[in-house]
């Protein structure tokens, strides 16, 4: 069968069907395909018309959300790939027709690219229920960077920086280890010294080898190397508020971190410590409309707990008319695990 790479990256493909899906409110489908592991395979070849090539969307789930949908998997097969003969029609000859859903195999989900170690190894590294976020810079803008994770804090985003999150105690290679193989994506801080580093090159190529966001943020250099064809955000560590927002932006505009990141703006409200923070995620909050159940509970719970949140005005009406909540008549069980 003669070889032929498709035309779209899997990347575009799969963020393209989630945003179809979330305007549309399947948010089930939206849910499989923000956890799904992607890739697209050849399954076909026709030397008519100069050759015609066909290809399957592979997603890999993990089990938990295979056995959610498994009920109506050849539906929700049948509905993605009928979303994919639309938004790629403009390939005359090349045809991405079928979708595959499997579950992850315990064994590749321990053993594979993307393996994390056990929670309680890592729990000490990261804000519960928090965005776990690596940020990748040379030591000689750790000011500039520990204020960027205030700034990250404040919005649902737990930063590890080693010069900061690593106890003496502690094998620093290690817990360095340990972060980057339980973040949620990395932000390379591409100062313009920033290759000189010993260590910041392996830290963005591991996370590339673990298939993991990588975010470059132009600080005076642009992005290289593999992640060269990345587009790069724009900013300035001297507005550490104004880069917190922009990569917040781009954490939720992405389908392998939206779900993560959309969690953490939850939870940071939950725990907003001032009128300032209850007011500024309210006006994030306000602009997502695919909050899980157990999402929407926690953000209700603050509109009648936290004292921020009541006493900052317009809040609490503005939030609750934007996830459509008035009064929850019932409680979900991971409620109660609000970190404040």
């Amino acid at each position: 069968m003669a070889e032929h790479g498709f035309p779209k990256s899997v990347e575009d493909v799969v963020a393209t069907l989630a945003k179809i899906y979330r305007h549309q409110r399947q948010l089930d489908i939206v849910e499989l395909l923000e956890s799904a592991s992607g890739r697209i395979e050849q399954t076909g070849y026709d030397n008519w018309d100069g050759g015609t090539y066909t290809y399957g969307l592979m997603l890999d789930v993990p089990v938990e959300v295979f056995a959610s949908v498994e009920p109506r998997l050849e539906e929700i097969e049948k509905t993605i790939a009928s979303t994919l003969a639309i938004i790629c029609r403009d390939l005359s000859n090349d045809h991405l027709e079928s979708v595959i859903v499997t579950p992850l195999s315990s064994k590749s989900a321990t053993t594979g690219p993307r393996a994390k170690p056990a929670e309680i190894e890592v729990k000490h590294l990261w804000v519960e229920s928090y965005f776990r976020l690596f940020l990748s810079h040379v030591s000689a803008h750790k000011a500039s960077v520990s204020n960027l994770k205030s700034e990250l804090g404040l919005r649902g985003i737990s930063a590890f920086i080693a010069h900061e999150d690593i106890k003496p105690s502690l094998e620093w290679q290690n817990e360095i280890d340990l972060a980057l193989r339980s973040m949620d994506a990395l932000v390379a801080l591409l100062t313009p010294d920033f290759h000189l580093s010993n260590w910041t090159d392996q830290e963005v190529g591991f996370a590339l080898g673990q298939r993991t966001l990588v975010v470059p943020v132009r600080l005076g250099l642009d992005p290289y190397g593999f992640i060269g064809k990345v587009q790069g955000v724009s900013g300035s560590l001297e507005n550490p508020s104004r880069l917190a927002d922009l990569i917040v932006t781009t954490l939720l505009d992405r389908v392998p971190t939206r779900r993560n990141m959309r969690k953490g703006l939850a939870f940071a409200f939950a725990a907003a410590r001032s009128n300032s923070s209850a007011i500024s995620l309210s006006k994030e909050i306000s602009t997502i409309d695919d909050f899980t159940e157990e999402e929407t509970a926690v953000i209700e719970r603050a509109c009648k707990e936290n004292e921020h949140v009541l006493s900052a005005a317009g809040v609490v009406s503005q939030v609750r008319a934007a996830i459509g909540v008035h009064e929850l008549s019932r409680s979900f069980g991971d409620v109660d695990d609000i970190p404040f």
